[in-house]
């Protein structure tokens, strides 16, 4: 039997709030539009794994999609086309531009940056790095930037279909919001971040939870 846990209440066994009072001993799917470190979609996974239940998603896949490093690395090995990264750490110099870049550390949300100048890179670096405290991770901008919304797997972003199959099948994070470069007709994951409420498609949703509830 899996329960699930989700802000929808039409189809949630628990609501993410009764959920933390209880102690349950089953099968969890954990359904948010923000799992960030802190956030109550993380808080759920979090207590459902002290109480000793098998999760989705994890907290190991929760904090690893939202550190970009760890997320380009295990994508990589999952076969995931990624484009390559660099961690700039301090006030570095002549890093070429243009690129994209994104925060590593724990407190900023929706980073993603497009920078086209070196002047416009040293400042985006002094606020994402938190005045040089964190690293930030900087990639070549070579491509169209896209984001594609992920539920379970699927995405109305056709160019995006196959990056957002394969990241649900490693990850399993049921909603999240990809960012892919198009690069020479073929789309390359750069970043993954939570979505906004309203920008999920809530019906497909309850689809999906439904199929595992009847499965």
């Amino acid at each position: 039997m899996t329960i699930v846990v989700s802000e929808d209440d039409e189809d949630a066994d628990y609501s993410p709030f009764a959920f933390l009072e209880t102690t349950v001993k089953n099968d969890i799917l954990n359904v948010s539009h923000d799992y960030r470190y802190q956030k109550m979609g993380y808080y759920v996974s979090m207590h459902a794994e002290l109480c000793g239940c098998n999760v989705t998603p994890r907290c190991s896949d929760i904090l690893d999609t939202h550190r970009n490093p760890l997320l380009m690395i295990r994508a990589s090995r999952a076969g995931i086309p990624c484009l390559p990264y660099r961690l700039v750490a301090g006030d570095e110099r002549n890093m070429g531009c243009p690129a994209l870049c994104f925060a590593v550390n724990p407190y900023t949300c929706n980073s993603v940056t497009q920078v086209k100048t070196e002047s416009q890179l040293y400042r985006t670096l002094k606020s994402l790095s938190v005045n040089n405290r964190y690293p930030v991770s900087v990639q070549p901008l070579v491509g169209e930037v896209k984001e594609a919304v992920q539920v379970f797997g699927e995405t109305d972003v056709p160019e995006a279909r196959s990056i957002a199959k394969k990241f649900y099948e490693t990850f399993r994070i049921p909603i999240g919001k990809l960012i892919v470069q198009m690069v020479d007709g073929e789309a390359k994951l750069c970043h993954f971040e939570p979505t906004t409420k309203k920008e999920v498609d809530w019906a497909l949703v309850r689809d999906k939870v439904h199929a595992v509830k009847c499965h």
